[in-house]
């Protein structure tokens, strides 16, 4: 099957058609929208953007000393 004149398999194009059909869209018209969106520039990323994702990742904070103690370890210098 062609899509946009670009060969890909039958498996490939199912799933693309079925995902454009449960979005609301035909194939053509969901691959138009995929290309504008990509062809958008990108928002700048504000430092309370960059903390809020931080938090939001739930990462525990290291111990201090770590690295100096899995140096010595490892007897690395």
């Amino acid at each position: 099957m062609t899509l946009l004149q670009t060969r890909v398999d039958e498996k490939t194009a199912r799933n693309f058609a079925r995902v454009a059909k449960a979005r609301g869209h035909t194939s053509y018209s969901f691959l138009q929208e995929l290309v504008k969106d990509a062809a958008d520039k990108p928002k700048p990323r504000t430092w309370k953007q960059v903390a809020e994702w931080r938090d939001s990742l739930g990462m525990k904070p290291v111990p201090y000393g770590i690295v100096a103690k899995n140096r010595e370890e490892s007897d690395e210098r």
